[in-house]
């Protein structure tokens, strides 16, 4: 009868070497790490991953690729009083922008925006964080 070897100890070195995160690059991607950092609903997080599928690189979204309301309800499963609920917020916060205000949410266009005092700083902290020796350099001196 054979035992069974004693089970080795895990330790530092059998950990998977770590990989800088990509570099941010475009608006698009500045514009998620902004929604995956901030402090915004759950249900408002889901509506801006849905609109930032729809978008370019720029933040732009095409009239053709425009998800409007019942667009954003099919993509996140949410019902519409609740997309809309997030639209509004997400439109009051600055991380999207209504071309022309007087539209319902139906028939808006929408435009992918980061709020401006928050972009310069989401610009460095994504640098930071595509660059792990500068931010441990940077957090270890705090």
């Amino acid at each position: 009868m054979s035992t069974a070897a004693d089970p080795r100890r895990p330790s530092p070195a059998n950990m998977p070497t770590r990989r800088p995160a990509a570099p941010v690059t475009t608006f698009r991607e500045l514009y998620l790490f902004g929604i995956d950092s901030s402090s915004l609903h759950a249900h408002h997080q889901l509506v801006a991953y849905g609109l930032a599928i729809h978008a370019d690189a720029d933040g732009e979204i095409q009239p053709q690729d425009q998800p409007r309301l019942i667009g954003l309800v099919h993509d996140t499963g949410l019902h519409a009083g609740q997309v809309a609920v997030a639209l509004t917020t997400l439109r009051q916060r600055g991380w999207i922008r209504q071309t022309r205000r007087s539209d319902r949410y139906e028939n808006a266009e929408l435009r992918l925006t980061i709020p401006a005092q928050l972009e310069p700083r989401l610009r460095r902290r994504a640098a930071q964080q595509s660059h792990p020796a500068t931010m441990e350099r940077t957090t270890t001196d705090a």
